[in-house]
């Protein structure tokens, strides 16, 4: 009884957050610069969607342009400039609950670049990350 619920429930999960994307910046390089010597932020996007029948788009864009949208967007937000891809990686998950899966597909997209961030961003960033490393508590989640 509980097991199908439970697959039914993460489908409905997967449909329903099909297409969010989340971001993860990384703006602590213990004072380093980036290859042409400048401030570099890294920033990785993902997203997940949901397929039908393995391969038709039901829910959510994870094509290459919605999610270079997707990210592009988020860097110029935070007033970012000059980004170059570094990495992207796409995951049918088809194989995760069989048959369902073969049915309702969950697919995650990620893309991953670097960029340079607005000078103003930059050290307001700076002034946070040595404030944060001078605080005596020991924070597990900032490991």
């Amino acid at each position: 009884m509980h097991q199908p619920l439970t697959r039914l429930l993460s489908i409905g999960l997967a449909i329903t957050l099909g297409g969010c994307a989340h971001h993860s910046t990384s703006r602590n390089w213990n004072g380093l610069m980036g290859a042409d010597g400048e401030p570099t932020y890294y920033k990785e996007t993902s997203k997940v969607a949901v397929n039908l029948f393995i391969a038709i788009p039901l829910a959510g864009n994870v094509s290459i342009d919605g999610m270079m949208r997707d990210l592009t967007e988020d860097i110029h937000k935070e007033s970012g400039n000059n980004v170059r891809v570094v990495q992207g990686d796409s995951e049918n998950y088809w194989y995760g609950f069989p048959p369902i899966t073969w049915v309702f597909t969950p697919v995650i997209t990620t893309v991953s670049a670097e960029y340079k961030p607005h000078i103003d961003t930059y050290v307001v960033d700076q002034k946070k990350i040595r404030q944060e490393q001078g605080e005596t508590n020991y924070n597990p989640t900032q490991w």
